[in-house]
């Protein structure tokens, strides 16, 4: 693989470059030329160095030269302990969802929402990884696959047999390798994990370090038990093999067991293929658009800004290809002149293809917590406290093992029971009915945080996984400089407002359950005794909920002809030749809970679509 810093090198000659190009920037044949000449012709171009894009970038070098464009750089330097340590997953300051969130535009867009008014008026910060591994270097590591029902509505909604569940396995399979719990550090009998082996082939080599966590906290057994109680028992199977309704489980996590560090797509598969000569790493550099010839429609290429704001073109003789998340691509596809014509011409920006489903069908999924005081040891408890917080730190160094080594929690599915059902109109009845049988209305977390005083709080926190509020992400100029307007469209919908306030009961019901009831410590915390009535509920839901980031779908596959649908089943742009995208953009439904397996299954499947094409 070629460094980063050769490319760097080879930007000396970028003033001058720079001009050339920008005399030549409506001429395809002169850019072609001129990036020949200096090397910076590709087979196959990747924009973003996330999630999918280093999973596309990482394949293709196998058989093609391939350059990867990334914003940002190598968060272990940028964020350090923040982004390999699992048990500080969430402590990164720029995670806020505050809108005064402190910012850190090393590793993060700073991408804000517009004012949610069913949300009570908030302006919500939506962090995003701009770093080598993007969100893969953010998230809390919770790896698992989707319901079968899920996976065949993809298939039936786009017409393609291929993303049913059964014909996806082998993706999910050639991403991940699995080891199995370590019993002797997580030393936690009452946590037994129960799984199918067989969702899972080590002999397919997939780099992603699958595991379970070698720690277990204590309050967390005991929400697991609270859960457990009000009709969730814990999955024979786990949640890898397509059943997650109705069940709880100690989740797989994104971790390496070896040394329990987080494993990213950087950490599995750009160090897969480190030896690569024929894959070039740019960091710390953006993409202003993707160059398209007028008359052939066919992407070529892209625009370039470095560190320096020195400005190149890029050429890709085979395809660009755009992972630049649910925000970033379909920002800029519409920069790039791909996008609702309308909203193009506004800005003056020729219009390539009229895709008004760009930044359209935005599915994101919130969460809501529930807390009580508890009176059982917890991982943030021991973290708070200065003398217990150093003998983890030296158990997580010595053994990996420890609070530090996990930043895991038991989780549950289900759909809401009937007798809470009964009470939803049936505007929100009919509305749910759309979801098939198996796919789960409501996830919940249990675990566990600590108030000021260093007293661990037993957390049942409620996430919407069958979202029916519908947002959408827009420009406001051509300028790339400028933030994109995101609308979330939080409990737009009602039948979102009504699952919410199921959701907060049903972790009520839990937290008040007889199993839990000698360790749970006075009233409920949040969001506490004198919020009662269904309307009072509401209100707090919309005061405090946030996202989990799972925003996707707002470059939505589907069938040719759909006017809503921005991509074809392998990832190519409708209008536009030799141009895909490849992110949880394109999923034309948000998969139930957690996407990050979903996403790595997809640059997998798209990515031996390519190379199977070009080998045929």
């Amino acid at each position: 693989m070629r460094s980063s810093s050769l490319i760097t090198t080879a930007s000396l000659l970028s003033t001058v470059v720079g001009a050339i190009n920008a005399a030549n920037s409506t001429n395809t044949t002169s850019i072609k030329k001129n990036a020949a000449l200096l090397g910076f012709d590709y087979d196959y171009i990747v924009i973003g160095g996330g999630t999918a894009g280093l999973v596309m970038a990482s394949r293709l070098s196998e058989t093609a030269r391939v350059a990867v464009i990334e914003a940002g750089g190598y968060y272990e330097v940028d964020n350090g302990n923040y982004s390999t340590v699992p048990g500080l997953a969430l402590a990164s300051p720029f995670l806020s969802t505050a809108e005064d969130y402190p910012a850190n535009p090393k590793m993060d867009w700073g991408f804000l929402s517009a004012s949610q008014p069913h949300a009570s008026d908030r302006i919500i910060h939506y962090p995003q990884g701009k770093t080598l591994g993007g969100s893969s270097a953010l998230n809390t590591m919770a790896y698992h696959r989707g319901t079968k029902g899920a996976y065949q509505l993809w298939a039936d909604l786009v017409a393609d047999q291929s993303y049913t569940f059964s014909n996806l396995l082998k993706y999910f399979q050639k991403s991940s390798h699995f080891t199995a719990p370590n019993l002797t550090k997580r030393n936690t009998p009452n946590a037994t994990v129960q799984y199918d082996a067989t969702a899972f082939d080590n002999a397919l080599g997939g780099p992603l370090q699958v595991s379970y966590s070698n720690y277990v906290d204590t309050t967390a057994t005991w929400m697991a038990r609270a859960l457990q109680s009000i009709g969730l028992p814990e999955s024979t199977v786990g949640f890898n093999s397509g059943v997650l309704s109705g069940f709880g489980a100690w989740i797989t996590m994104t971790i390496d067991p070896v040394n329990a560090t987080r494993s990213s797509s950087q950490t599995s598969y750009l160090e897969h293929v480190a030896n690569h000569k024929n894959l070039d790493v740019l960091s710390h550099t953006n993409v202003t658009r993707i160059l398209i010839d007028p008359f052939s429609k066919t992407a070529f290429g892209v625009e370039i800004v470095r560190q320096n704001g020195a400005v190149n073109f890029l050429v890709a003789n085979e395809e660009v290809i755009l992972s630049a998340g649910a925000f970033g691509s379909p920002r800029l596809l519409m920069l790039s002149g791909i996008g609702p014509a309308d909203v193009l011409k506004e800005h003056r920006i020729p219009v390539f293809s009229n895709l008004p489903g760009v930044g359209q069908n935005l599915w994101d999924q919130v969460l809501v917590p529930v807390e009580t005081g508890v009176n059982t040891p917890s991982g943030a408890q021991v973290e708070a406290n200065p003398v217990t917080n150093a003998e983890a730190i030296n158990e997580y160094l010595k053994d990996a093992a420890g609070p530090y080594s996990s930043p895991g929690a038991y989780i549950a599915f289900e759909k809401i029971p009937q007798e809470l059902r009964s009470n939803f109109s049936s505007e929100a009845q009919s509305a749910l009915a759309w979801f098939p049988s198996d796919w789960p209305e409501v996830e919940y977390v249990g675990g566990s945080t600590v108030n000021s005083d260093g007293v661990s709080q037993g957390v049942c926190t409620a996430v919407l996984v069958a979202p029916l509020s519908r947002g959408n992400v827009t420009i406001v100029s051509s300028n790339f400089a400028d933030q994109p307007v995101i609308d979330m469209g939080w409990f737009s919908h009602p039948a979102d407002r009504e699952v919410a306030v199921a959701a907060i009961k049903r972790c009520r019901e839990a937290l008040a359950s007889k199993e839990v009831a000698s360790v749970v410590t006075g009233p409920e915390v949040v969001p506490g005794a004198s919020i009662q009535t269904d309307d009072e509920i509401l209100a707090f839901a919309e005061a405090v909920a946030t996202p989990i980031f799972h925003a996707a779908g707002t470059c939505a596959m589907g069938k040719k002809g759909d006017p809503n649908a921005v991509v074809d089943t392998q990832g190519r742009v409708f209008g536009v030749n030799s141009l895909r995208v490849v992110d949880s953009s394109i999923f034309p439904i948000a998969i139930p809970g957690h996407p990050q397996s979903s996403v790595y299954m997809l640059a997998e499947k798209i990515a031996d679509d390519i190379k199977s094409s070009t080998c045929s």
